[in-house]
């Protein structure tokens, strides 16, 4: 029989084919499909002849599939047939593939189990057969009714008969659905209005019980339209399985591997779909990586290994441009630039890093801010700045209404909106730059300007934003280049996956002692970083005397007195002179190395501080088709608020935490808040929030996601230690264990990292005016760059700057010491200290703030919140013993764990369902710096035979009540009027301070 070929090549079980299967020809057909009451007909009963008509194609045969009806037990009535002949569509553009009956709900396709494939499923999740569940006469009648008495089984919902069949052979419980959509129904009127909620089919919830784990499996498209139509699927369905208690995970594989999950199985084997279904994602994950995606139509589409010259039309307004790493997108904007300066039209070009946006200019032959600010003539035709600048208080006094009708630049646009949304160094001017930049894009996109933006990750999230705050109706004219690279041009990846870097790094000691010259790319440069630029530098010094080495980081392109300053700009000239390159994220986007038959190899340690789309950028940066060898941290910790990956949950607990702080400003009569706006640009928060969730959930899932991100670029991986060095080639260099080199580089860090303190602390003291001169220069030597620290830290302390201060500020004393200063001693202060604050954000911000800068910068509703939990009642009796059976403790521990969500989002804290209080004590106490320790144990009281732990807090032994004392010096003379204020520093347990800041429950 043909049938059982088709579903064999989507590798489905020969005897569940034949169970579900069947051949129809001539009228047969009619009487499986053509069953409904409502389909037209004559008075005799007949079906009237336009509906056979339409389907006379049917009589020439095909097969039918049906399985069993989930709510009855019985044989399915309703079930799919594919014709031989296919009939076409209203359009006449697509064949019907497979005919459902018409005028009938559709339902699910719950196949007929054969009882080996049962056997199967039941042995993967470890669940018995009963005898009771077994029909003699018909076994696989009864598989679907075990599977319902059994929810802590997963079930897999894919799209088709033949691809649950396929998941079934495989040994997962599987149902289909005769379309994405078909898992749920939205009531409509007859001119089809929506009139209410959606709901899922009774089928499927009839398995939506008990909080079942729901695997949807859907295809893996390739077309926008097509992804659209899928997330949307996705988005509903799992949302109503959620709500019916289920946990929702989402399948995805790369396209390549195969669209369907049969196609996947039949390429790749079991084994492939078993990865995948066990890398799921949680389906508020799902939701953030859909973010990365792009879906706008192509104008242009093309697969290109260098982008060609294309004629922009002169209407088009916001040009997208995605297009692979190394595929010439600079190269493509330097000839736009080129063609508005012909045409006298100024240029504006706008990026995140100096270092890069200098590059770019040198590219299009524009100036950079710096070297224009003082000519005003120099800017006639346009210049590049950082977004940073782009407001009228920085140096480039930037006026967005001055510029209209001409072009701007956005290249590696992504960054940019994310540094402009979130990085630090924009705070304090966030509100100014993101109002320059919706006067630039409204004077720009409104009228007869053009935008040109462009990334290798070019996302429907930054043309959402920039179209939102021109408040234009225009359709984005993307370029998109699908190139991939060949085998030939395709990266092949060494993938470490151990804990630690220490095999990759012991087998880039090796490779460069057979000669290899590396280009190595890293996460940090600070001395204590074990891993970062400085340390490895030194540490290959030491095992490479005579090696030339080259450390590209911000510090040493700043410093001119370091070889790497100036590199940038001829860099690959600069670059044939060096055996090792060690490279920090400062030229992860926005440079490109054309620099080939130099290095042998590309090495990458990500430690899970950048983004995963700027690890893949930084092994991008030279084109050179060479090896990568890449360690990945399994999990990021770089997140975002409260690392939710839900855009409404990631939103709603900031807004709560806002209104919290206005609440706590009102109390403190701030005079302020009338003008307060707090609504300002909803566009940008909720870009904001989109970025942060698609940063939260890849620092879930770190190492997959780079990795997985590579692969889907086109790289393939081969095994690390068979291919990547030869052990045996180098004894010599070869007899260091991982775990000795390991330790030797700590050793390099740590020798380093106290020489650098031991400097710090002992360079000359800065007058202020020396140092606010020194502060604004963007180039700075070791020495300067030490006594600028010296200063700030002397700033902040007030007390003398020693090696071990400066350790403890590196491990964020700082933090630690301000809120328990503000606990305890500086309690009286909070109010002013919070007002003075918000009032400073509101004048900059002319009256409007940006959320999450204003809720980082208050400190009230965290010392709020440690102070309903109970912290100064611990600290005002250190010597108390504490156990897991006190009263009090229970009592803390059920308010936190009852507001574990809010604790997250004020303090940082993510705590376990199950913690202890000793636990949350703990964890509570680390935010100030102090700790407990176990000194006892003694009998439990209700349980004789039991022993409980008994606890004491440990102080910190350090300099923080000096630095209290000089805090208090300093509120002394910005808050004069405050009569009371403590004069004498003594220990918190002797110190009778009160809180008549916080009125409110925060909980």
């Amino acid at each position: 029989m043909y049938y059982l070929k088709e579903w064999a090549a989507s590798c489905v079980d020969d005897q569940l084919t034949r169970l579900n299967v069947t051949v129809l020809k001539g009228d047969r057909p009619y009487d499986y499909l053509l069953y409904a009451d409502d389909l037209p007909r004559r008075n005799d009963g007949r079906i009237r002849d336009s509906i056979l008509k339409r389907y006379q194609h049917l009589e020439e045969g095909g097969w039918w599939c049906s399985g069993i009806d989930v709510l009855t037990g019985d044989e399915d009535l309703w079930g799919c047939f594919k014709p031989m002949s296919p009939r076409y569509g209203s359009q006449k553009q697509k064949p019907i593939k497979y005919e459902h009956p018409p005028k009938t709900n559709t339902g699910i396709f719950a196949l007929r189990v054969p009882l080996h494939l049962w056997q199967r499923i039941a042995q993967r999740y470890k669940v018995s057969i009963l005898p009771e569940d077994l029909d003699p006469q018909q076994p696989d009648l009864g598989f679907w009714q075990w599977l319902i008495t059994h929810p802590e089984i997963p079930l897999c919902i894919t799209e088709g008969a033949k691809k649950a069949g396929a998941l079934l052979t495989a040994g997962f419980a599987a149902i289909a659905l005769p379309g994405i959509y078909g898992g749920y129904r939205v009531p409509r009127d007859e001119e089809g209005n929506i009139i209410g909620k959606s709901r899922l089919i009774p089928q499927l919830e009839k398995f939506a019980q008990n909080k079942r784990p729901i695997y949807i499996v859907f295809d893996q498209d390739q077309k926008p339209k097509t992804i659209q139509a899928v997330n949307a699927a996705i988005r509903q369905t799992g949302y109503l399985l959620t709500r019916q208690g289920c946990e929702v995970r989402v399948v995805q594989w790369h396209p390549q591997q195969g669209k369907g999950v049969d196609d996947l199985i039949a390429a790749q084997g079991v084994k492939a779909f078993e990865v995948a279904y066990s890398q799921a994602l949680t389906l508020e994950t799902w939701k953030a990586h859909s973010l990365s995606q792009l879906t706008y139509r192509a104008a242009h589409s093309l697969n290109a290994r260098y982008l060609p010259e294309l004629e922009i039309p002169p209407e088009a307004r916001l040009i997208g441009l995605k297009s692979p790493k190394g595929t010439g997108k600079t190269q493509f904007l330097t000839q736009v630039v080129q063609k508005a300066l012909e045409r006298q039209q100024w240029v504006l070009v706008i990026g995140h890093r100096v270092r890069l946006v200098e590059a770019l200019c040198q590219r299009f032959g524009l100036k950079y801010i710096t070297d224009v600010q003082d000519n005003p003539t120099g800017q006639a035709l346009g210049y590049g700045l950082c977004i940073d600048s782009l407001h009228p208080n920085s140096q480039a006094k930037f006026k967005a209404g001055d510029w209209s009708n001409g072009v701007v630049i956005i290249d590696e646009v992504e960054q940019v909106l994310w540094h402009g949304l979130n990085s630090t160094t924009c705070q304090n001017q966030r509100v100014a730059i993101l109002k320059s930049l919706k006067t630039l894009l409204e004077n720009t996109l409104g009228d007869q300007g053009q935008v040109y933006v462009a990334d290798a990750d070019l996302s429907d999230v930054s043309l959402d934003y920039l179209l939102k705050l021109a408040g234009v109706n225009v359709q984005p004219w993307v370029i998109e280049n699908h190139w991939q690279p060949t085998q030939e041009d395709a990266w092949p990846i060494h993938h470490y996956t151990e804990t630690t870097p220490d095999h990759l790094l012991q087998d880039l000691v090796q490779h460069i002692a057979e000669g290899g010259k590396p280009f190595v790319c890293l996460s940090a440069q600070k001395l204590q970083s074990q891993w970062g630029t400085c340390n490895l530098e030194a540490y290959l010094t030491s095992q490479f005397p005579t090696a030339r080495i080259l450390r590209l980081d911000s510090e040493s392109l700043a410093d001119p007195t370091h070889p790497a300053y100036g590199s940038m700009e001829n860099l690959d000239e600069r670059l044939k002179n060096y055996d090792i390159v060690l490279a920090s994220p400062v030229i992860e986007t926005g440079v490109s190395i054309e620099l080939r038959g130099h290095f042998s190899s590309v090495w990458a340690i990500a430690q899970g501080i950048q983004s995963e789309n700027s690890v893949r950028q930084a092994l991008g940066r030279l084109r050179e088709n060479l090896p990568r060898f890449l360690w990945v941290a399994p999990y990021g910790f770089n997140q975002v608020g409260n690392g939710s990956t839900s855009i409404p949950a990631l939103l709603d607990s900031g807004q709560r935490l806002t209104q919290v702080n206005i609440r706590l400003l009102q109390q403190s009569d701030f005079d302020a808040l009338d003008d307060l706006e707090t609504g300002f640009q909803a566009e940008s928060l909720l870009c904001w929030a989109k970025f942060a969730v698609r940063l939260n959930a890849a620092m879930l899932n770190y190492r997959e996601m780079v990795f997985t991100g590579l692969l889907r670029e086109g790289h393939y991986e081969v095994t690390p230690r068979e291919e990547a060095v030869n052990l045996d080639r180098c004894p010599e260099k070869a007899d260091t264990s991982p775990v000795s080199l390991g330790d030797a580089i700590a050793q390099v860090r740590d020798h380093n990292y106290h020489l650098e303190c031991n400097a710090i602390a002992q360079s000359p003291d800065l007058t202020e005016t020396t140092y606010q001169l020194l502060k604004k220069q963007l180039i700075k030597t070791p020495s300067q760059r030490r006594k600028v620290r010296k200063y700030e830290l002397k700033q902040r302390y007030g007390i003398t700057i020693s090696p071990q201060l400066i350790i403890r500020d590196d491990e964020g004393w700082y933090s630690q010491l301000r809120l328990h200063y503000f606990l305890t001693f500086g309690r009286p202060y909070l109010s002013e200290r919070d007002c003075f604050i918000a009032k400073q954000l509101m004048e900059q911000g002319e009256g409007a703030i940006f959320p999450p800068d204003f809720n980082r910068s208050q400190l009230g509703a965290a010392i709020g919140t440690l102070e309903q939990l109970g912290l100064p009642t611990l600290l005002a009796h250190p010597e108390r013993e504490l156990c897991n059976s006190d009263t009090d403790l229970q009592a803390m521990q059920h308010l936190a764990l009852s507001h574990r969500s809010f604790i997250k989002t004020v303090l940082g804290i993510g705590l376990a369902k199950n913690s202890t209080p000793i636990v949350i004590v703990r964890r509570l106490l680390e935010q100030i710096g102090y700790g407990v320790q176990c000194i006892k144990y003694k009998k439990d009281p209700n349980q004789p035979r039991k022993r409980l732990r008994v606890y004491q807090l440990v102080s910190p032994e350090d300099e923080r009540f000096e630095v209290f004392e000089y805090w208090l010096s300093q509120e002394k003379e910005i808050w004069r009027s405050l009569e009371d204020y403590p004069t004498i520093i003594r220990p918190v347990s002797e110190t009778n301070w009160h809180s008549p800041y916080i009125q409110l429950s925060l909980f």
